[in-house]
């Protein structure tokens, strides 16, 4: 059946640069706080050869994290929003385990490799011997906190409709019901 594929299709690609973008947020988070807080080992760390590694790794686990919505049936078109997409209800254990594993531990981890950059950040502008401080340019500040803004504009955008799929997943016969349409189409489309 052609739209039945139609849908599969799209919903993989949608999962795929929702799923990538997370991942990628992430490593980008990790590179900047092994640059700036561990700015000895990062030339080790990424090489040009780890560095393809590791865009290479980001892809296949982005691949592989959306694959498993192919088996479980949670790629359906949902005309609340005209597009097939992650269905929430499909199964519950599988939606607290993609809004843990593609929302909340990334988040967690980025927010760690930030509050560890901003730690530092203060630290070398209190300093009174310029001889002590690491090698942080103000090109580098400007890097951090642009990509820091990206992190929080991303999180603040897909956060409601990850809580809304937790919240569901938890207990779909009481919160459901008690969910508004337009705060679901709205989350949907931040």
């Amino acid at each position: 059946n052609l739209g039945y594929m139609h849908c599969q299709i799209s919903g993989f690609l949608m999962g795929v640069s929702v799923i990538g973008s997370i991942f990628n947020i992430t490593g980008i988070a990790i590179n900047r706080y092994c640059y700036i807080c561990h700015s000895l080992k990062y030339d080790k760390l990424y090489s040009d050869k780890n560095s393809v590694c590791y865009v290479l790794l980001i892809w296949a686990l982005t691949v592989l994290a959306i694959v498993p919505n192919l088996f479980v049936g949670s790629l359906q078109y949902d005309p609340r929003v005209y597009s097939c997409t992650f269905e929430q209800s499909a199964s519950s254990a599988y939606t607290i385990a993609v809004v843990f594993f593609h929302f909340i531990l990334p988040i967690m981890i980025v927010t760690y490799c930030y509050l560890r950059i901003w730690v530092l950040v203060i630290q070398v502008r209190r300093r009174v011997k310029p001889d002590n401080r690491p090698k942080l340019t103000p090109h580098d500040v400007r890097n951090f906190v642009t990509m820091f803004v990206v992190f929080v504009l991303f999180a603040v955008c897909w956060a409601p409709l990850n809580f809304i799929g937790l919240a569901v997943a938890i207990s779909p016969e009481r919160v459901v019901p008690l969910i508004p349409e337009w705060l679901f189409v709205a989350s949907y489309f931040m």
